[in-house]
Formats: C-alpha cells, structure tokens, sequence
C-alpha cells in the first residue's frame, strides 16, 4: 500500500493500492487510515511531521510486503509523463503501485529526484533552521550508531538530497529505516528545547528526517531508483 499523508480533504479520487492517511489532531473527514489508531505518535504531529504517519505504518501495517509514503500535494509519477501532461488523467499520471512493485525488483527505494542547494546540505540547514541542532543529532548518532558517522558527515558536506521523506520500498527496509531513525529523533527531542521555536521551526524533526534519510540510504548503500515528483497547485 502506499499511504498519502493528509491533514485536509482531497478532491482527487486516488489509484488502486493508495490510501488516505490522516495525521494529527485537524478536521479531515475523508481518509482510510487516521495515524491516532494503534501503536502511535499522533500527538508529535506538529513536530514530526509526516513522521507521525511514518510511525503508524512503521507500527500496525506488519503485514505488507511493499509500502510508500507521499503527501497529499505530492506523488511520484510515472517517468513517460514528467512533463506533466494535464490532458492525461491524474489517476494515470501518478505512478502505479503496480509499476512501482516492478522497479522494486531491480531497486531497493524508490525516491524523489534530488534537491540541489547553493551550499553544502548543513550550510543550507543552517540557514533555513538552527545548526546547534544537526550538531545535537551529530553528537547522537556518533554516540548509538558510530558506524553511521561517515555517511552523516558526507551528506552533510554534499550539496543535495532527496527531500520531503517520500519513499516507495521493501517493508523490511522501512522496518530497520524506522528503528534507526526513531531512536535518533526520540533521543534528540529529549535534549532539543523547542520551546521557544516558531510554529514552522517547531517542525524540526520532519526536517531533520529529510537529512537522515538520506544518511541512512548513503550508508546502506542501497540501489534507487529517482522517479519525478509532481506537486498539486
């Protein structure tokens, strides 16, 4: 299943295998699966993002071999129709669980073209959020995960990243994906004090997550497959 992370009603009808995920406390009525079912998280919505969501497939949905993540602006699409060709149906547009089930028998990940900066990936972090923080998370994982200080160093020191914590994989990659990164971000909130943060900074560990995905993936090594992303107006 791939799961679109919503926090609003959507006016589109979805593709076969996808499904409305609602996260947080707001007053979406139209969704399949609400992320404060369960083992949850749902309450860290505002500083976790589409992480919340993440946590609920991470927990109750054990039963799937393939699983994605997108948004409810955002969805892979299939690469024939990069150019966004409006004519064509958006059902028939958006990359088909069917299509993606094929790619993830040459690839392990499916994943968003990347994201170019001017600067380095922390220089630019930095700049848009507080840079004592990725030192913090830095400090966490040298201290739990040694072994994955080199690819955080060498994302860091990189110039981009797939963005926005988008995904199509393997269940069993997303399992291990999902240990790691929680164990970061749970000990990072215990020492990030966000309290005087504004309402778009206290969405920290959603951007955080953006960085760590990637470190994770540079660290494993791990064949992907860069489909186009298409954002809904």
């Amino acid at each position: 299943m791939i799961y679109v992370i919503t926090h609003k009603d959507v006016l589109y009808k979805l593709p076969k295998n996808y499904a409305l995920l609602k996260v947080g406390n707001n007053s979406c009525s139209k969704y399949d699966f609400s992320d404060n079912t369960g083992d949850n998280i749902s309450d860290k919505n505002t500083s976790f993002c589409e992480l919340t969501g993440l946590y609920w497939i991470w927990k109750n949905r054990t039963n799937e071999s393939i699983v994605g993540l997108v948004h409810y602006r955002r969805f892979f699409i299939n690469h024939i129709h990069h150019k966004i060709d409006r004519r064509i149906p958006f059902k028939q547009r958006i990359l088909s669980f069917r299509k993606a089930r094929r790619i993830l028998k040459e690839y392990d990940i499916i994943v968003p073209q990347k994201l170019f900066f001017d600067s380095t990936v922390r220089k630019q972090y930095a700049k848009c959020h507080f840079d004592k923080d990725i030192d913090t998370v830095r400090e966490i994982i040298d201290e739990i995960y040694p072994e994955y200080i080199q690819a955080f160093d060498k994302v860091m020191n990189d110039n981009s990243i797939y963005a926005c914590n988008m995904f199509i994989t393997r269940f069993d990659i997303i399992d291990d994906y999902c240990l790691w990164l929680y164990s970061i971000l749970f000990e990072a909130e215990k020492k990030i004090d966000i309290t005087d943060y504004n309402q778009y900074q206290k969405r920290i560990f959603g951007f955080l997550a953006e960085r760590l995905f990637n470190v994770y993936c540079t660290h494993n090594s791990f064949h992907v497959y860069y489909a186009t992303v298409h954002t809904i107006d």
